[in-house]
């Protein structure tokens, strides 16, 4: 337990200036989009999305972990399964924490006038309980953390030249699904699945991506590629 809380401290105050500016941005244009909104005179609505940013900075920070953390917990004697479990733990806790603060902020703004929030989970629900919201944000921030972190194993192991060969192929994918016309049955798809059941399968896939990243650190170097 104190090697997990000793983790937690160390993963937090690696990220800490990052996340204080971050939300600091955040939170000012959400106050400066209900100022001009409402009290500005120009009569206008305006639209704002709380969720997407927060989605976006949580892939941006995991892609920069490894090179911040690894080498530093295998000096203090950690092995590298213990730190992956404990960053697994890390990226579940930072995941439930910024889904309440999503939620808790859209509760807010949603009863200000003239302000219109953009939320993905409103593609499959228009009117989402707070709950519903809640666990949808957790699964998708944990998701981007899963995601953002395999990146950073690919750089991490393959160094540059392998790190934007595959982001080249990340690229060509939804290149070649339009080219074929794949995404026809691919929305058709997701538009008769139930929202647990693309939750569900997005967990699992999720956890799949975070053992391919534990089989990839297994042996990784305490230097980067």
């Amino acid at each position: 337990m104190n090697t997990v809380k000793g983790s937690f401290y160390v993963l937090l105050q690696s990220f800490k200036k990052q996340i204080i500016i971050f939300w600091c941005i955040l939170f000012s244009i959400i106050l400066f989009s209900v100022f001009l909104a409402n009290f500005s005179g120009l009569n206008i609505s305006i639209a704002i999305s709380i969720a997407v940013p927060v989605y976006i900075f949580y892939g941006i920070m995991a892609a920069k972990l490894l090179n911040k953390t690894l080498p530093y917990f295998l000096k203090l004697g950690l092995s590298r399964l213990q730190y992956l479990f404990n960053v697994g733990i890390f990226f579940i806790s930072w995941s439930l924490v910024g889904a309440i603060v999503i939620a808790c902020t859209h509760k807010i703004i949603t009863n200000v006038a003239n302000i219109f929030i953009i939320h993905p989970v409103l593609l499959i629900n228009n009117s989402p309980s707070f709950i519903q919201m809640f666990t949808f944000d957790t699964v998708i921030l944990f998701f981007f953390l899963t995601s953002g972190l395999l990146l950073n194993v690919v750089f991490y192991r393959l160094g540059i030249l392998g790190g934007y060969s595959f982001i080249g192929l990340l690229v060509l994918i939804p290149i070649v699904t339009i080219t074929f016309k794949w995404y026809t049955p691919l929305f058709d798809l997701l538009s008769n699945t139930s929202t647990f059941t693309l939750l569900s399968s997005l967990v699992v896939f999720s956890v799949l991506l975070y053992s391919i990243i534990t089989m990839a650190i297994r042996n990784a170097s305490v230097n980067p590629a």
